[in-house]
């Protein structure tokens, strides 16, 4: 597997991931998004130079997205992701691994820290598996389709990471 930065030539595509129901219902922001939205989110995110679009590749196909904000040296990053629709079981866990990798080694961030909507059980799955810490629980923090969800709060440190990926 490979990690590249996203350009424009992949904006049709990822949208269409990310627009998937079975991605889009695990989003903080629910509803179906327009190209021009999109558009506009990548030319902004792509300026913002702590903001990392990552295309996870294997055996040169796109099959996953990954996005960290605040990523710069010695920070903190949050991050989201996910695989393309109908990957196989364990894409998830594999491309996060490798963008892992990516934002301790090549980014130099110190903590990579991410939200997941309670309902979104392949992600806390994903999440421990991979040894973040759960840090903290949002309650009723969230209202989907008139219900209220807590976020689940995770972090790993670099550290913990190089610790964890050696065994």
């Amino acid at each position: 597997m490979s990690v590249r930065r996203m350009c424009a030539n992949d904006l049709e595509f990822v949208l269409r991931w990310r627009n998937h129901p079975d991605i889009r219902r695990f989003m903080l922001s629910q509803h179906e998004i327009t190209f021009v939205e999109h558009q506009a989110w990548f030319e902004h995110a792509s300026r913002d130079e702590t903001r990392a679009l990552l295309l996870i590749e294997e055996k040169g196909q796109p099959i996953g997205c990954v996005v960290y904000s605040g990523a710069k040296k010695n920070s903190t990053a949050e991050w989201s992701f996910y695989s393309a629709p109908g990957s196989p079981a364990g894409t998830g866990t594999r491309i996060c691994s490798v963008a892992l990798d990516f934002a301790f080694s090549e980014l130099g961030v110190h903590k990579v820290s991410g939200q997941v909507i309670d309902f979104n059980h392949a992600s806390v799955r994903i999440h421990k598996r991979l040894r973040f810490i759960q840090e903290g629980n949002l309650r009723e923090h969230i209202l989907i389709n008139d219900s209220y969800h807590d976020l689940l709060c995770f972090g790993i440190l670099s550290s913990e990471w190089f610790a964890f990926s050696k065994d």
